[in-house]
This record gives structure tokens, C-alpha cells and sequence, in this order.
């Protein structure tokens, strides 16, 4: 029985070991998102939420970093109002709220506004692939002429290069 608690014990250990570093790893690595906090305040609005409350409620749900950033426009909206935060705001999000501060300030509507830049963010991204990929055979130039058609050449001619140094070798010996 104390056998078993002890072997319990250590592979909780062991899993919180591998785990926590793995958490840290992925927080490191945090990329702002901005096309899906912008899904996020799209998904507040449509519920029915102010643009604040839309923030606050995305600001719950991003990671640390951004969230921070949320946060303190809202901070600072309570101050200087809403519009002038947004527009004021130069970090990871600058391109949602230049737009948004835009339409709260014309009296646009936002959720047309967010929609909006949901689709040319997914544009600009899927651009950004396609570029991507359209360079792909370039790159993959260099590993097929240094790999494998030498590796070819060497498969289908070696046997017959074999053979003709083993004749050769064998009528000189």
C-alpha cells in the first residue's frame, strides 16, 4: 500500500515537472492574435455588450500580455474617454483601435467595423501563406539537386559501375 502512495506521488511529480515548463514555453511564445481578439469583442457586440464590456470580457479570456493591454486602454478610458483611448493606443493592437476609435467617433457601426478588418486580417494572412508557399519549390531547388538526384543517380547507375570495376578489377588481378 505505501508502495503504491509513493508510486502516486512520483508521477504527479513527474507530471507537474514536465507540465509547468511547457506552460512557461507556451507563454513565452504568446503571439498577439489581434484577428481573434477582434472575433472575441465581434462575439461580445453581438451579444449585445458596449465595446468596453466587449473589451473586458476579451481581456478575460486572452493571454497575460495582451490582455494587459486591453486593460489598460480601458484604464485609460475611464479618463480621457473611450474614443481618445483607442486612438491613443500605439502597442499590439494599434490597427483594430485606430479602426474602432474611427467608428465610435463617426458613429459607425463597430461590429461592421470589426467585421471588417476580421476579413482583410484574414486576407493579409492567407496572402502571407500563399507567398509562402508560391516560394516553396525555390527553396526546395538546392535539397533535391544536393540530395536526391544524386541519390538516384547513384541507385540506378551504381550496380552497373559495380559490375564493370569488379571485371576490371578481376582481369588486372
Amino acid at each position: 500500500m505505501m508502495l503504491l502512495l509513493v508510486a502516486i506521488a512520483g508521477a504527479v511529480s513527474l507530471g507537474r515537472s514536465i507540465s509547468l515548463p511547457a506552460i512557461a514555453l507556451r507563454r513565452r511564445r504568446t503571439v498577439v492574435d489581434v484577428g481573434g481578439t477582434a472575433r472575441m469583442l465581434l462575439i461580445g457586440l453581438s451579444a449585445g455588450l458596449s465595446l468596453a464590456a466587449a473589451m473586458e470580457l476579451a481581456a478575460g479570456e486572452l493571454d497575460p500580455g495582451p490582455a494587459a493591454e486591453l486593460r489598460a486602454v480601458l484604464r485609460q478610458a475611464r479618463v480621457v474617454g473611450l474614443t481618445t483611448a483607442l486612438a491613443t493606443e500605439d502597442g499590439a493592437f494599434m490597427r483594430l483601435f485606430h479602426r474602432l476609435a474611427r467608428a465610435h467617433r463617426t458613429g459607425a457601426p463597430v461590429a461592421g467595423t470589426i467585421a471588417t478588418f476580421i476579413e482583410e486580417d484574414r486576407t493579409t494572412r492567407r496572402a502571407a501563406v500563399l507567398e509562402k508557399l508560391q516560394r516553396l519549390p525555390v527553396t526546395l531547388t538546392v535539397p533535391l539537386a544536393l540530395l536526391i538526384l544524386p541519390g538516384f543517380i547513384l541507385l540506378t547507375l551504381g550496380p552497373t559501375v559495380a559490375t564493370i570495376v569488379s571485371q576490371l578489377l578481376g582481369r588486372l588481378l
